[in-house]
């Protein structure tokens, strides 16, 4: 099981390169979802900033995954029928190392997102992943994840499924 803890300005590098490679293998299996418009190291090196970028690592310290938590939904959020209304957490720009994935990364992400959001008396988890991302679809359903909705972002054809978690 990795160990999550918040991402560190030194970090940044190292995030950005597993961002890549990340973004290089959905591309390459078909799935459009991230390019060089989106995400962008700026975006990450912000969520840093606030306190907000948590990485998943090894016990020697190598970053497997990233997930940016905190308590901001993107305005396209606010057409979707979501079960409940008050303060959540809401997951994004979560990516896994191509070279760890399917080894339980993205699970623990999700858990500890969980946790983080239970300990500040927060009720639900709000996420999107591109409809061609299939992998991360099955993965928030297999979590107890409920689709609630699509939306459309970052220019792409296809919606962006949305998913509730009540905690």
């Amino acid at each position: 099981m990795p160990i999550i803890r918040c991402a560190a300005p030194a970090d940044l590098d190292a995030v950005w390169a597993l961002v890549e490679r990340a973004v290089a293998h959905m591309n390459a299996i078909g799935n459009p979802q991230w390019g060089a418009d989106y995400p962008t190291r700026a975006l990450y090196a912000g969520d840093i900033d606030r306190g907000e970028l948590y990485v998943a690592c090894t016990e020697t310290g190598a970053i497997l995954g990233v997930a940016c938590l905190n308590r901001s939904e993107t305005p396209e959020y606010a057409s979707i029928p979501w079960q409940y209304r008050g303060e959540v957490y809401s997951v994004h720009r979560l990516a896994v190392d191509p070279a760890t994935q399917r080894q339980g990364v993205a699970t623990a992400l999700l858990s500890f997102a969980q946790d983080l959001a239970r300990q500040n008396h927060v009720s639900a988890l709000h996420v999107d992943t591109y409809s061609l991302n299939h992998r991360m679809q099955a993965l928030f359903t297999k979590q107890g994840f409920v689709r609630r909705g699509e939306i459309h972002l970052h220019g792409r054809p296809l919606p962006y499924p949305c998913f509730e978690k009540l905690l």
